[in-house]
């Protein structure tokens, strides 16, 4: 393989435009900076530079409307020193290595700029296609099921809910169809009309779709709890799962799929991270 082929094939890695980037932006910082993150002489050498000089009379007139006058400018001159000059400080002292709250702040630029470093080619329809096919459910409609209820409040019945469940229960397998005005109001009635797993979530609670899932449709049964009481319900409708056409959702799934594709790079570029460094654990004590 030729020295050309090697190098392009290097660029492609996950992590290669990331260390291109991170040894430009330290170019650049050694450039401004001069030196400052070494503790000696160097250190307290500070250079304000035109490009920073314009910056803050930019940012100045961005705030004000106008340009500072020769104080104000100074004013944010002397502030940006002190700034520089207790930064400085506190690397000298290794406050960056002690504080916690300053090692999550770089921990996070560190992820940002991986991020940033990391370009994504545009999907292809196969592949947008081929992740709609493999989750099919955030993106079609249903499964929906319709159902009847009656509904029977835990801080209405308190202890005697169970019993309670259990006479309403034995009432409805005599008459299957009086269920009307039995049991105490709840807020979305009587009668559910096509609701979805989201919807079941949303108004009964985290588990009171999978075990209606469960019930056998055209007969009564239960009770089924939730968080506000118990509820015995007869299943008169079930919708399959209806897919999406990828046209039709395209844009949600070309966000979604490069979400993700953008998660794997960038675990992938934090293994690669990791394998530079050796990792010892000391034993606990006791």
């Amino acid at each position: 393989m030729s020295l050309l082929h090697k190098v392009s094939a290097w660029l492609r890695e996950p992590l290669a435009s990331f260390v291109l980037l991170g040894l430009l932006i330290f170019a650049i910082d050694r450039l401004a900076i001069r030196g400052d993150s070494n503790l000696g002489a160097a250190s307290t050498h500070i250079v304000i530079t035109a490009s920073q000089q314009a910056t803050l009379v930019e940012n100045f007139r961005s705030e004000h409307g106008r340009a500072p006058t020769t104080e104000e400018l100074q004013a944010r001159l002397d502030r940006w020193i002190e700034e520089q000059v207790l930064y400085r400080e506190a690397l000298a002292l290794g406050l960056d290595r002690r504080d916690a709250i300053v090692q999550r702040q770089l921990t996070q630029k560190m992820r940002f700029l991986i991020e940033d470093a990391t370009l994504l080619p545009e999907p292809s329809q196969a592949e947008l296609q081929a992740w709609l096919d493999q989750y099919p459910e955030r993106y079609g409609q249903g499964p929906a099921v319709s159902f009847e209820q009656v509904f029977l409040s835990r801080g209405r019945h308190g202890d005697r809910l169970h019993a309670e469940a259990e006479r309403v229960a034995q009432q409805l397998q005599r008459d299957p169809r009086a269920f009307v005005g039995l049991g105490d109001p709840f807020l979305v009635g009587q009668s559910v009309t096509a609701a979805d797993s989201g919807r079941l979530r949303r108004e009964f609670g985290a588990d009171f779709g999978a075990a209606l899932a469960k019930v056998p449709p055209g007969q009564w049964s239960g009770p089924i709890a939730s968080g506000f009481g118990l509820h015995l319900v007869r299943v008169t409708d079930r919708t399959s799962l209806i897919p999406a056409r990828l046209e039709a959702v395209e844009d949600r799934v070309r966000l979604d799929y490069q979400l993700a594709q953008r998660e794997a790079r960038n675990r992938e570029a934090l293994v690669q991270l990791r394998a530079r460094y050796r990792i010892e654990y000391e034993d606990s004590a006791g």
